[in-house]
């Protein structure tokens, strides 16, 4: 069954509230800048990198989601991912959280605002169809890849 709006946005809420959770979690820059395992990223890293795809997904994607689009398929996902995270490493980590939690915040207001035709409204990405509410079903497990990776780390730590 297909996720609708609400649902979406309510679980953006849920993820707005993971991550000023982080706050409190981590308790310094060494802590967020730290490899959550051996030859990984770091949460600085992975919050930075899931802010990068939301401005992607409300810049790049929502606009375009309407009935019967073509919409590219993805850029070059390590090029894009390396990008998002290059500038991290010299950056506290309260600045990078704010960035994250503004560019979800944007996001489920562009979402909130979209027409609900058009939530429903299938598309292609390449040559794979879909719509909004599938599309966005599949960044909601992208979130929740990286906060049990997220939270293992946490776990290990406390």
């Amino acid at each position: 069954m297909r996720m609708e709006k609400e649902q979406l946005l309510e679980a953006f809420t849920e993820y707005e509230v993971y991550l000023a959770s982080l706050n409190t979690r981590i308790k310094t820059d060494e802590a967020a800048h730290e490899p959550i395992v051996e030859g990984k990223w770091s949460v600085s890293e992975i919050i930075a990198h899931l802010g990068a795809w939301d401005r992607f997904m409300r810049e790049e994607r929502l606009p375009f989601m309407k009935e019967g689009a073509d919409i590219e398929p993805l850029p070059d996902v390590d090029a894009f991912n390396r990008k998002a995270v290059e500038h991290v490493r010299n950056t506290e980590f309260p600045s990078v959280l704010a960035n994250a939690q503004k560019q979800r915040a944007l996001l489920a207001k562009a979402i909130e605002e979209m027409d609900p035709a058009d939530f429903k409204a299938p598309f292609a990405v390449g040559s794979h169809q879909t719509d909004a509410a599938d599309y966005f079903e599949g960044l909601l497990s992208h979130d929740a890849h990286h906060r049990r990776q997220i939270d293992a780390f946490l776990e290990k730590k406390a």
